[in-house]
């Protein structure tokens, strides 16, 4: 390409131009939109980071069982992901190992480590999206892992639409085989997008809608004929989106975006069905979400382009128990839809009564304002750079109502049920029916949940990087990618908050975490390339910190009352007072306050060392073979513990926490709080095979052979301990040794297509322990259970 010369793309959908002017070396750039291209690179030979696309025909034909488009992560090379639920992104869940891009604006939710779930997005909104492995560059931040980048469908000049259904029932299901009975299940989908032109060439616009519903029944087992209801519902997750694009000029467009969920869960399969617990144990679950996102692009000059992105998005997390206690005593301070909801829980011996999820009611929330510029350049200078600079703020404010234990608790300890439990529990899901006081000499303690806040708090974030990128082609074989990006963030930890003698308010916010990535592309040839590279990459961190930090910072505590011999204990645990504030809850004689998941003075954000060296190949005009030895060294990751313990100095056993004369503090309980003291590695052989569309079928296929080992320190390192007291590394849970996946789309001709999926996982661990005695890793007889051992 001569220099000077003006290139001009064109979207043969949507008539959209694009415009650049090659440079001195007649290189140009072009932003163009989402859209069908004729390229013929196979291998990518200027980029040393790991990635892998998942195209329009992979994401549209490709069989998935329930529609989640994320399950097709696991076609990507350096995926660990066995299935995706509704909820999270990665195995051994935890906000920070990955992040979630739609067209550029990061949507993940932080509200809490696990479980409380994801924003949702039609499969048929989605264009493609790119998988990210390992050593993503430095305009990309938060995520110690991955980075999935989404991107979403847009309009044409072509007026056009698509309507589908999807089915599926119990016709082919075998009986349960603990209720001996095949269980009512159904599955329906319905999805209808259109899209087309505004203006010709100029304006276009996208809509979808998706409609998923799924009666359930859950069972329950119990040796109580009356508690064994099935629970049925139907679970519903409506989404809508919807896009227009704005070409006004060949150097100028914009992009507005927004997308609603509304997944409802009538019970939650959590807390609901088995044999240890009745159907009050149920709850609700509610998981709304919504967004609003512009991006505005400008081609400046000949070498820049400058992207403006601006975005809303909140996403909440809402949990509402079945049962109706219409006289609690909080119903006065509860929100409207939490007044009457609940129950107090009872545990024996291998059975319970009451609400499973004791934080219930709640609605827990995030909502993010965010500001990003991304400017990109090219010049000459001993050799090509093409520079990628900029930043971005998000504004985080985390609206929360938890009802931590304010139900209440009795502790049965190892009482057994009375043999006429049933009689006691007229209708078990309601509180007022309830005769509680026969059950008084069963009970140790009653304990409830107290707040001066009436158990709403905020927790504010304020969340800043910024990044320098540099494409660097030394030669014609050689490109260097040299980045460095730096993150800044306050409220992560709730700094602003005391927990006194633990926690001082006002503490400092880490200002150093720099992230230095440095990776290279060497071409062999023009079909095979040697790559590699490390760096340093930075995780978020879970709100679960800083919202109960927040939470007992702002005055929570779990009052505590003994069996005092009446026979109305059960039901009466104030002996006829009301229920006492939380300044009349401290002065209670012989309260042991007891705290978790708080922060810790000193804590650290986690980050990791993610290293690679491979080999691609190119065979022919459409196939291609890669080869890459990965190492992911995670540091500083947040576990908790119990810090109010002190330790036999000549053992170094830990006195046990019910011993107040033997505690740090002795006006203190229990005191769990997270600590940066666990690490992990994971070391892979990751390989991927592609072919692409020709002769009318594209395959590809992935092998991984890993190991992943985790550990945490020993809690008192200056001694030497038995095993299971010391610094224990080894095989962490979700290490997997074997995975393998193959998909392939096969046009058979006459307007049929066959296409299929194929995944192989070899055994997972898990956690083992043994369920008698006080230490759950030691057996009777001294031998110590081992780590981590069921595969």
């Amino acid at each position: 390409m001569l220099p000077g010369v003006t290139v001009t793309a064109v979207n043969e959908a949507s008539g959209n131009t694009f415009e650049g002017v090659t440079d001195a070396r007649g290189v140009f750039e072009i932003p163009v939109r989402t859209g069908a291209y004729r390229l013929t690179a196979l291998v990518t030979t200027t980029e040393s980071s790991q990635s892998s696309n998942i195209d329009p025909r992979q994401l549209s034909e490709l069989p998935v069982n329930g529609r989640n488009w994320l399950d097709l992560t696991m076609l990507a090379a350096g995926s660990r992901i066995n299935t995706v639920s509704s909820d999270d992104l990665m195995p051994k869940a935890s906000v920070g190992t990955s992040q979630l891009n739609v067209d550029g604006h990061q949507v993940t939710s932080t509200i809490s480590a696990t479980g409380f779930g994801q924003p949702h997005y039609s499969r048929d909104s989605i264009a493609e999206f790119e998988f990210v492995a390992n050593r993503f560059d430095a305009s990309q931040g938060r995520s110690a892992g991955v980075q999935v980048n989404a991107v979403t469908k847009s309009g044409t000049n072509l007026f056009t639409g698509t309507t589908a259904g999807y089915f599926r029932s119990d016709r082919w299901n075998a009986k349960d085989f603990i209720v001996n009975r095949v269980l009512p299940y159904s599955n329906q989908q319905f999805s209808t997008t259109f899209g087309g032109p505004i203006r010709k060439d100029k304006i276009h616009f996208f809509a979808s809608y998706e409609y998923e519903r799924e009666p359930s029944t859950q069972t329950y087992t119990t040796a109580y004929k009356s508690f064994n209801q099935d629970m049925t519902g139907t679970r519903t997750d409506p989404k809508a989106a919807g896009r227009v694009d704005f070409q006004f000029s060949p150097q100028v467009r914009l992009l507005v975006r927004g997308n609603v969920s509304r997944l409802f869960t009538p019970y939650d399969p959590r807390y609901t069905g088995g044999s240890s617990q009745t159907p009050s144990s149920t709850e609700s679950t509610a998981r709304p979400s919504n967004e609003l996102y512009g991006a505005l692009t400008q081609v400046l000059g000949n070498r820049a382009v400058n992207e403006i992105k601006v975005g809303y998005d909140d996403f909440f997390f809402q949990a509402t128990p079945t049962a109706l206690f219409p006289n609690h005593p909080g119903n006065a301070s509860f929100p409207q839809w939490a007044i009457g909801k609940g129950a107090p829980r009872m545990t024996f011996s291998g059975f319970a009564i009451g609400q499973a999820h004791t934080n219930a009611p709640q609605r827990n929330g995030q909502v993010q304002y965010s500001f990003r510029d991304d400017y990109r350049t090219s010049f000459n200078l001993r050799g090509r750079h093409s520079a990628h600079l900029g930043g971005e703020w998000l504004h985080q404010w985390g609206p929360y109502f938890q009802c931590t234990n304010c139900m209440g608790t009795y502790d049965g300890g190892s009482n057994r049920p009375p043999a006429n439990l049933e009689s006691l529990f007229p209708n078990i899901l309601d509180v007022s029916t309830w005769n509680l006081a026969p059950l008084s000499p069963l009970f140790r303690t009653y304990s409830v949940g107290i707040s001066a806040a009436g158990f709403k708090q905020e927790t504010p974030k304020e969340i800043g990087a910024a990044w320098l990128q540099d494409d660097w082609n030394v030669t014609s074989r050689l490109t260097l990618n040299l980045g460095i990006r730096y993150d800044i963030s306050k409220g992560q930890f709730a700094e602003r908050k005391a927990i006194l003698p633990w926690l001082p308010s006002g503490r400092s916010i880490e200002k150093n975490r720099f992230g230095p990535r440095v990776g290279f592309a060497y071409t062999l040839d023009d079909r095979t390339v040697i790559r590699g590279g490390t760096g340093k990459y930075f995780a978020d961190v879970s709100d679960q910190v800083s919202s109960w930090t927040e939470r007992y910072g702002g005055g929570e505590v779990n009052a505590q009352v003994a069996y005092d011999g009446r026979a109305d204990f059960a039901g009466n645990p104030w002996n006829g007072r009301p229920q006492p504030t939380y300044d009349e809850a401290l002065r209670i004689p012989g309260l042991r306050k007891s705290v978790s998941q708080i922060a810790t003075p000193g804590l650290h954000v986690p980050y990791s060392y993610q290293s690679s060296i491979g080999l691609q190949r190119q065979f022919g005009q459409t196939m291609a073979l890669q080869a890459d030895y990965v190492v992911n060294n995670s540091r500083r990751e947040l576990f908790q513990r119990n810090i109010n313990l002190t330790y036999n100095p000549v053992t170094g056993v830990n006195y046990v926490s019910t011993d107040a004369t033997r505690a740090v503090y002795p006006d203190w309980g229990v005191v769990n709080a997270y600590v940066s003291e666990g690490w992990s590695n994971f070391h892979a052989l990751e390989t991927a095979f592609t072919k692409r569309l020709s002769q009318r079928w594209q395959a590809s296929g992935t092998y991984t052979l890993s190991i992943y080992n985790d550990g945490n320190t020993s809690p008192a390192p200056s001694l030497t301990l038995v095993q299971d007291l010391g610094a224990e590394y080894g095989p962490s849970t979700t290490d997997q040794r074997h995975r393998a996946v193959f998909n392939g789309i096969w046009e058979v001709g006459y307007g049929f297509q066959v296409s299929g999926l194929y995944f192989y996982g070899s055994g997972q661990r898990f956690a083992t322990t043994y369920g008698g005695g006080d230490r759950p890793r030691a057996r009777p007889d001294g031998s110590i259970v081992p780590r981590n051992n069921f595969v």
